[in-house]
C-alpha cells in the first residue's frame, strides 16, 4: 500500500520532469556551435561563490537512472570523464576512462542514428572533428563535475528528442524485458529489473549514498535466491513515479521534517485537504491548533462540521542505511481519526506558562529538549538544557519518535518517559511550562478519563487529589520565605526552603512540608510588620490548603509514580497562580 500512495501521491500532484529525468547540480557548460564547432574555448562555469544555493552550480533537469558498478553514460550531460575523457592525479584507471569516453560518444552516435536530422548532429561532430582535444580542464575541476551541452544556447538534455531517445534506452537498461501485472497499479506493463531512481544524501538521514527505497541485488536478500525485482513486479511507469513522489515529499519543507535521532518524516493526503503537520514542532496557540486543524477538515470546499471521511493522511518515517532507505515507520488512517488524535494531543498538553499567565502548547522538538538534563548557571546566569546529543544529556532514546506516534495516533508514550521526567525533575529541581506540559500529557495518558479532568492547563482548586494539594502547600510555604526576605528588602537566601526540601518532597512530601510548616511561623513572623496584607493573605492561603490536605487523609509518605507526577503539578501551577496574583494591581489584590 505505501507504494501505491507514493505513485497515486505523484498521479494527482504536478509532475514537470520527464521520464527518466531528475534534478541534479550542474557544474560547467560546454558551448558549441550548430556545426559542431566550440562557440567558447572554455567550459562556462555555473558555480556563484557568493550564492550559498549556487557555490557548486546550478539545479537542471537532466537524465538520469541509478548507476551501477558498470559503465553506464547518461545523454549529453555526463562527467568530465564521461564527456571528455579527462583523468587527474586521482585516477587509479585510465584505461577505464577512456572506455566511459568511448561508451559516451557511441550513445551519441545511438541518438543521431534514430533522429539524424536532430539536435544530437553537433555533438556529434564536435566529436568526429576532433574539438574535444582543443579543450583544456579547467583550474580546480572534479572528475565528478557535471557537464552540460548547450547548442547555440538551448541545452541538449532538454529537447524533446533527447527526452524521447534517453527514454528508451533508460527502459532498456531497467526494465528486465518481461511484462506482467504491476503489484502498485494492477495493471499489465513492462516490469523493472531495478529502481531506476534514488533518493539524494542529503534527504536521508544516515545515508552515505544516494539511496534506493527498493534493492535486491544478492541473492540472501531476495525470495528463492533470486536478485533483482524478479519476486516484487513493478512497472516502469509506477517505479519512476513512486521515486519521484518519495524526493518531492522529503524535499519540501511543508510535507516533510527531521524528526530527531535519524529519522525523517514526510507527510500528505489523498484528497484536498491542506494539512501542515509542522504544527507539532512550532508551538501554536490554542487558536491557530483550531484554525489548522479545521482548515484541514474543511478542505477546499466544504464546510467545517463536513470532515472527509474518504480522506486517508499518510505519513512515512525513513532513515538511511549506506545506499538503502530504511522504512521505520508507515502510517496511514482516516484523516479525521488524526485530527481527533492531534486535538486531544494539545489538549493532554496545554500548560499555563508560569511568567505570562497564558496557557500555550508545546512543539514536540522543545518536549524532546526538556527531558534532557539541566545545567544550572554560573556567574548570574540562567542555566541551560544539555545541548541534543551531548555527552550525559540523558534523554531517552527515540522520544521524539514516541511522541510523534503518540500525537498522530494516539498511541501510548514510551514506557519510561514519566519516571524519566520525575527523576530528571527531581535532579535538577527545575520544572518549567514545557517540562509541566510533557509531566501533564504522560500522566493524563495513563489516567482512567474520570481522573484526568483533575489535571487541568491550570490550576485546579477542586482537585483534591493528597500528592497534588502537597505540591500546592509546598509552592506557598516557599512563596513565604521569598515574600518574607523580600519584604524586609534583603536578597533571597543563598539556599532556600525548596533547595533543600525538592529532592525529597516529591518522594515523601510529608516530612517536607512538616518541616516547612513549622519555619513558616517564623517567615510569617518577619513578614507582617513590614506586610501585613501579605502575612494575612498567605497564612490563610496555607491553612486552607493544609484543612484540605488533612481532610483528604494527609500528605502521601512514599508516592507511587502517579502521585510524584501529582505533586510536581501541584507546585508549578500554584507558582503560576502566585506569580500571576504578584501581577495584579494592589488595589484588586490586597496580598500583592
Amino acid at each position: 500500500m505505501l507504494l501505491t500512495r507514493l505513485a497515486d501521491y505523484a498521479r494527482v500532484s504536478k509532475r514537470d520532469a520527464p521520464p527518466y529525468y531528475k534534478d541534479k547540480l550542474v557544474r560547467y557548460v560546454l558551448e558549441l556551435n550548430r556545426d559542431g564547432t566550440l562557440a567558447s574555448p572554455r567550459l562556462t562555469s555555473l558555480a556563484n561563490p557568493a550564492q550559498p544555493r549556487m557555490k557548486n552550480g546550478v539545479v537542471h533537469t537532466v537524465p538520469s537512472i541509478v548507476k551501477t558498478s558498470g559503465i553506464a553514460p547518461t545523454l549529453a550531460v555526463d562527467t568530465c570523464e564521461y564527456m571528455f575523457g579527462w583523468v587527474d592525479e586521482t585516477t587509479k584507471k585510465p584505461q577505464r576512462v577512456e572506455q566511459m569516453h568511448q561508451r559516451f560518444r557511441a550513445l551519441v552516435d545511438q541518438w543521431v542514428e534514430m533522429d539524424p536530422a536532430g539536435p544530437g548532429r553537433a555533438l556529434k561532430q564536435f566529436y568526429a572533428d576532433g574539438h574535444v582535444a582543443r579543450l583544456s580542464p579547467e583550474p580546480g575541476w572534479s572528475r565528478a563535475d557535471v557537464v552540460a551541452v548547450r547548442v547555440a544556447g538551448r541545452f541538449l538534455h532538454a529537447t524533446e528528442s533527447a527526452q524521447r531517445f534517453w527514454k528508451s534506452v533508460a527502459e532498456g537498461r531497467k526494465t528486465s524485458g518481461r511484462t506482467g501485472l504491476c503489484l502498485v497499479c494492477g495493471e499489465p506493463g513492462a516490469l523493472l529489473q531495478s529502481i531506476p531512481q534514488q533518493v539524494p544524501m542529503r534527504l536521508v538521514p544516515g545515508a552515505t549514498q544516494s539511496a534506493s527505497l527498493i534493492s535486491v541485488n544478492k541473492a540472501t536478500h531476495g525470495f528463492d535466491l533470486r536478485e533483482q525485482l524478479v519476486h516484487t513486479p513493478i512497472c516502469d511507469t509506477c517505479g519512476l513515479l513512486v521515486m519521484n513522489a518519495l524526493e518531492r515529499l522529503l524535499d519540501q519543507q511543508w510535507t516533510s521534517t527531521v524528526v530527531g535521532q535519524g529519522t525523517r518524516l514526510a507527510w500528505w493526503t489523498t484528497g484536498s485537504a491542506n494539512f501542515d503537520l509542522g504544527l507539532l514542532d512550532e508551538p501554536p496557540t490554542p487558536h491557530e491548533v483550531a484554525h489548522v486543524l479545521s482548515s484541514a477538515a474543511r478542505g477546499s470546499a466544504l464546510g467545517e462540521d463536513e470532515a472527509r471521511d474518504w480522506e486517508t493522511f499518510c505519513a512515512l518515517a525513513v532513515s538511511g542505511n549506506v545506499s538503502r532507505v530504511v522504512v521505520r515507520e508507515w502510517i496511514e488512517n482516516p484523516l479525521p481519526d488524526i485530527m481527533h488524535n492531534l486535538r486531544k494531543w494539545f489538549s493532554d498538553h496545554e500548560m499555563i506558562d508560569g511568567w505570562s499567565g497564558e496557557t500555550r502548547q508545546v512543539g514536540l522538538g522543545r518536549m524532546v529538549y526538556v527531558a534532557g538534563r539541566w545545567a544550572r548557571g554560573k556567574g548570574g546566569s540562567s542555566g541551560s538544557y544539555a545541548k541534543l546529543g551531548a555527552s550525559g544529556a540523558d534523554r531517552p532514546e527515540g522520544l521524539y519518535w514516541g511522541l510523534m506516534r503518540s500525537a498522530l495516533l494516539g498511541a501510548e508514550l514510551p514506557p519510561k518517559l514519566l519516571a524519566h521526567l520525575v527523576r530528571r525533575v527531581r535532579l535538577d529541581g527545575r520544572v518549567d511550562a514545557e517540562r509541566a506540559a510533557l509531566m501533564r500529557l504522560a500522566l493524563r495518558r495513563r489516567l482512567s478519563e474520570t481522573e484526568r479532568g483533575l489535571y487541568m492547563p491550570v490550576l485546579n482548586p477542586e482537585n483534591n487529589e493528597p500528592a497534588y494539594l502537597a505540591g500546592r502547600i509546598f509552592a506557598v510555604l516557599e512563596d513565604i520565605q521569598l515574600s518574607a526576605a523580600r519584604a524586609n528588602g534583603d536578597d533571597p537566601p543563598n539556599t532556600t526552603f525548596a533547595d533543600k526540601y525538592w529532592g525529597r518532597a516529591a518522594t515523601s512530601p510529608a516530612v517536607a512540608l512538616l518541616a516547612g510548616s513549622r519555619n513558616a511561623r517564623a517567615w510569617l513572623k518577619r513578614m507582617r510588620p513590614k506586610k501585613p496584607a501579605w502575612a494575612e493573605a498567605a497564612r490563610q492561603r496555607l491553612e486552607d490548603l493544609s484543612a484540605r490536605l488533612a481532610q483528604a487523609g494527609g500528605p502521601p509518605h512514599g508516592s507511587n509514580l502517579a502521585e510524584k507526577s501529582a505533586f510536581v503539578l501541584g507546585y508549578y501551577q500554584q507558582c503560576a497562580e502566585l506569580r500571576s496574583a504578584r501581577k495584579t494591581p494592589p488595589a484588586e489584590n490586597a496580598s500583592a
